[in-house]
């Protein structure tokens, strides 16, 4: 969805997994070195959107909850604030949400492993009781529920409600 939502936008996507796969590969998930390079990765690549012209749109992808573990999804979400901050840039925050049974679904897919994405479904229903998503900071936010919606469609809905909201 958010190569498409870039697409539409003529923008750039930096998703998640383009960011921390190396600290995946490299480490043992959630030890120290798999947040040094983590971060290491992140502020390499977000030196690199600084140096883009302010009227190209970066689209990111990311799960931003409360609740884990290290602190690290909060941490970095000050860190894409930061980001926005810098480009002199609103920074629009659109939630995705589907049914639960559809979430198990999705996790499922064969297409997920590709992108180290997580695949146990069984985890979903405690995820979805002991964390919350959040958007503190962002200028305009918005949640998109993509149970029935392609990724194309779900993108077009997106990429028109940042069209709608932008300042004059």
């Amino acid at each position: 969805m958010g190569l498409e939502l870039a697409g539409i936008l003529e923008g750039r996507l930096l998703d998640s997994h383009t960011l921390f796969n190396v600290a995946i590969t490299l480490t043992d998930y959630r030890s120290s070195e798999y947040y040094d390079v983590a971060r290491r990765v992140r502020d390499i690549a977000f030196e690199y959107v600084l140096r883009l012209p302010s009227g190209i749109p970066v689209i990111l992808t990311n799960v931003i909850a409360t609740g884990g573990p290290s602190g690290f999804a909060e941490e970095h979400w000050q860190a894409v604030c930061g980001l926005a901050r810098d480009r002199k840039c609103h920074l629009y925050s659109a939630t995705l949400d589907c049914e639960p049974d559809e979430q198990v679904r999705r996790m499922a897919l064969p297409s997920r492993r590709a992108h180290k994405k997580l695949l146990s479904p069984t985890i979903m229903p405690e995820l979805r009781q002991t964390r919350s998503l959040f958007d503190d900071g962002a200028d305009y936010r918005n949640t998109f529920d993509n149970s029935g919606n392609d990724p194309h469609a779900t993108a077009v809905e997106i990429a028109s409600w940042v069209r709608a909201t932008l300042p004059l």
